[in-house]
């Protein structure tokens, strides 16, 4: 009798082992299938489902791209949801969740459905929101809206402005391809992605002191008025060493593309009655740098806002050649020698 308890015992204790085995699996898949493979990797993968992919196969597929954080519960998932995959080429992400990738495949979101659209190297806000709406992807003070207010999950969103101007600078200038029914936050998250990953990149160069002396948003901040200043990377480096010895100087920076952020339009040619305008990010009236970035910097001008030439430059003025080169000088009367011969020029 005693024997059979034992047996019996035996047996449920199993029985509770095994139940507790399943519950367990069971708990961690349903888990998976909420958890993305890598929340904070915003990159993209191209994923090609070729007509008559089985549910496995794709599992397969996605779990060798390092897009889905379990292949049994993406299985498990696309059998409970009855999923039915449509062929195409998708761009998808790690940070996705299940339920993003599973939706993207079974509407068909391939990359056949998407619009092309190219941000330049020195647009502001305004100018990306206009040519966002333009390609019709969004409204564009709905654009705007969602870059004051909108929350985004990045390291460098500690140090932003409050107001309008908040990712001024910050929405990488590069070519996306977005879907034609793409959210505006997706959008701006996507470019927020694309600085961030540039950005970290380019700091690996750094010069020490300016990243010790300067904050990310200051540094970024000068990277946009070099874009907005130097037509050629061959002089960014030395655009940015004049910024900083006039900061280390404590001279006002006397920038015209700042004035010109600050009217709300870009001018040919400014007159002495736009450089009074009042605004803080008028830089011949205030000193140091304006309150954040005046435009999105591409990868050279971050590069030399981190990696600054060494010089003794004080000035810069458009050269008189007309190719978009300046003259550097260290002196006044240097720099009143070079400004005269540009404005000559300007009159033949």
């Amino acid at each position: 009798m005693s024997g059979t308890r034992n047996l019996f015992k035996v047996v449920l204790i199993v029985i509770l082992v095994i139940i507790l085995v399943i519950t367990t699996r069971v708990f961690l898949l349903f888990r998976a299938m909420q958890q993305p493979a890598d929340r904070n990797d915003k990159s993209t993968v191209s994923v090609k489902i070729e007509k008559g992919s089985t549910t496995t196969g794709i599992a397969e597929l996605l779990d060798k791209k390092g897009l889905i954080s379990s292949l049994p519960a993406f299985q498990l998932k696309s059998r409970l949801d009855h999923a039915e995959y449509k062929a195409g080429t998708y761009d998808l992400s790690p940070s996705m969740t299940m339920d993003e990738i599973e939706k993207i495949l079974v509407e068909g979101r391939s990359n056949e459905n998407t619009v092309e659209v190219t941000i330049p190297e020195g647009y502001n806000l305004k100018q990306i929101a206009e040519r966002l709406e333009d390609k019709g992807l969004c409204d564009a003070e709905d654009f705007l809206e969602e870059t004051e207010n909108g929350k985004f999950d990045y390291g460098f969103m500690d140090d932003m402005l409050t107001d309008e101007h908040r990712l001024e600078g910050f929405l990488y200038p590069d070519s996306y391809q977005f879907f034609e029914n793409v959210e505006v936050h997706q959008i701006i998250d996507k470019m927020l992605a694309r600085f961030d990953e540039v950005y970290k990149k380019a700091k690996k160069g750094a010069n020490e002191d300016i990243v010790s002396d300067y904050s990310q948003m200051e540094i970024v901040t000068v990277a946009s008025l070099i874009e907005r200043e130097a037509r050629l990377d061959s002089e960014r480096a030395d655009v940015a060493s004049v910024i900083y010895n006039r900061l280390d100087k404590n001279m006002k920076l006397q920038i015209d593309a700042t004035v010109q952020y600050a009217l709300g339009n870009v001018k040919e040619r400014l007159y002495n009655s736009d450089l009074k305008v009042q605004s803080p990010y008028n830089t011949y009236l205030n000193e140091g740098l304006p309150p954040g970035p005046i435009a999105s910097p591409g990868k050279a001008s971050i590069k030399a806002a981190l990696q600054p030439n060494e010089t003794d430059y004080l000035f810069y003025v458009v050269s008189a050649k007309g190719d978009g080169s300046h003259n550097f000088a260290v002196t006044d009367s240097e720099f009143a020698k070079y400004k005269q011969e540009y404005l000559s020029s300007l009159k033949k």
